[in-house]
């Protein structure tokens, strides 16, 4: 076997272990509707914010992750341009890889 076909096997095996390691929910009720997505992460962003009042006010320790919360308002916003736009973001990211990563945050 020549050292290129080895090292494209390398690099096919690399390529798999990393679409291993990134997550995707597949089996998704109401995707490709992004209205109920962008309700869903509204949901979640207020359930947030009140845990993080209560915190404040009742002295609590409950763990509150500030970047689910930027990650979750950043895709926000690009969902409401997608809504205006199908190209914004280029054509690189599909809807359904979005919102699959929208659902790992909102259920982490």
């Amino acid at each position: 076997m020549g050292c290129v076909q080895l090292v494209m096997l390398l690099l096919k095996k690399e390529q798999n272990d990393l679409e291993m390691l990134s997550p995707r929910l597949i089996n998704c009720v109401n995707c490709s509707d992004i209205c109920v997505v962008i309700s869903e992460i509204d949901c979640k962003i207020a359930q947030m914010a009140k845990d993080l009042y209560n915190n404040t006010i009742y002295s609590l320790n409950r763990n509150i992750n500030g970047e689910v919360i930027n990650d979750l308002l950043n895709y926000k916003r690009i969902l409401q341009y997608r809504i205006c736009n199908i190209d914004y973001g280029g054509r690189n990211f599909s809807d359904e890889q979005i919102i699959s990563r929208i659902k790992l945050l909102i259920h982490k």
